[in-house]
Parts: structure tokens; C-alpha cells; sequence
């Protein structure tokens, strides 16, 4: 067991090294696995830009050009992903890396003019989705009001399943937080690539 915690140990600062590197400047990621270094930059009233280091002109960052991309400026990994029900890949913030990946889609409401020229304050949702392919996540919570909470759940259950007694000890906690989720699905990541490694 020490020898698996002293393994674990060494591949986190080897992993947080070479992140902590590459995450000092903005980059983007081709579909054939290429990593371009360069500028990021948002258009008043225009999609994410990239100019490549050394390049002139800037293309526009779409998930028909790239897998994914990070923004030194705000120190965040967007992805993109096909969501339950979409027909097209969309951006998400990448909340989780490993085995399972998690991801968070915020969708801001604007507010309304109502009777007697009272403004509605608007609001963000938050959703969060979960899986071992970017291509087929399930949603696994929500800040919404609507859907099915069970089937929620359910999804979460089977990401975690494979592994008995770490569904076990979820369903001993009774809490469906965010922050629980997040912490199970590091656990699953950690044993994974750890412990399951170890024993093999």
C-alpha cells in the first residue's frame, strides 16, 4: 500500500509539472492530437479567436476545428462534447479530467420586462455531465428544476458501478452535491490508474 500512495505521490507532481507548463500560455488542440501555441482572444461581437504563435491571421475556434482549447487568461480547459439530445458538438468547461471526465454547461436566462414595465431579474443554470467518451456523457446533475432527479442518479451509478465497493461507499454518504460527485468521480480516476494498476 505505501508503495502505491509513493507512485501515486510522484506521478501528481510530475502531472501538475508538466500541466503548470503548459497552461502558462493559451493553446488549442487539432483533431489529429496537435497542440498549437498561441493568442486567444474574444471579438466584441464574435466567436473565441486563435492566432497561432508566429501567424498573422487568427481562425475562429468551432468544435469543427478543434477538440479543445485553454484560456490562460481565466485558467480553464474547454472541450468539446456531444451532449444527450444534441445534434452538433458544443464547448463545455471540463470540471474533471481522468477515466471519467466531468464537465459543467451554464446557461444564463436574461431578464424579462413585465406587467407595469417591471423588469425580471434574469438567472444561470448549471448542468453537469459525466462519462468516459466526450460523445456520450450523461447527465448526472443539474441546478434546474426540471427533469428526473432518480434518473440522474442512475446515471452516476452506472459511470461508478464497476467498481462495487466505491458505489457502496457513495451510497453510504447520502449526499448528491456537486462536490460529492466531483470527489467520487477523482476517486474512481485515482483508483483506476493507481490501485487497480498495482493489483495487476
Amino acid at each position: 500500500m505505501k508503495k502505491i500512495f509513493i507512485n501515486a505521490a510522484f506521478t501528481l507532481v510530475v502531472l501538475l509539472f508538466c500541466v503548470s507548463l503548459k497552461a502558462q500560455q493559451d493553446y488549442v488542440v487539432t483533431f489529429t492530437g496537435d497542440t498549437l501555441y498561441g493568442k486567444i482572444k474574444k471579438p466584441l461581437l464574435d466567436a473565441f479567436k486563435f492566432q497561432e504563435k508566429g501567424k498573422k491571421e487568427s481562425t475562429s475556434i468551432t468544435p469543427e476545428a478543434y477538440t479543445e482549447y485553454y484560456r490562460a487568461k481565466d485558467s480553464i480547459h474547454y472541450v468539446a462534447v456531444m451532449l444527450p439530445g444534441a445534434s452538433k458538438s458544443q464547448f463545455l468547461e471540463r470540471v474533471v479530467y481522468g477515466k471519467i471526465q466531468m464537465f459543467v454547461k451554464v446557461t444564463n436566462s436574461p431578464g424579462a420586462m413585465g406587467p407595469g414595465v417591471t423588469m425580471t431579474a434574469g438567472y444561470s443554470t448549471a448542468s453537469w455531465y459525466a462519462g468516459f467518451n466526450t460523445n456520450q456523457l450523461l447527465e448526472i446533475k443539474t441546478s434546474g428544476l426540471w427533469g428526473s432527479r432518480s434518473k440522474r442518479e442512475k446515471n452516476f451509478d452506472s459511470l461508478i458501478s464497476s467498481y462495487p465497493e466505491l458505489l457502496e461507499d457513495f451510497k453510504k454518504e447520502k449526499d448528491f452535491s456537486f462536490e460529492m460527485l466531483k470527489s467520487y468521480i477523482r476517486k474512481y480516476n485515482y483508483y483506476y490508474e493507481h490501485i487497480k494498476k498495482e493489483a495487476e
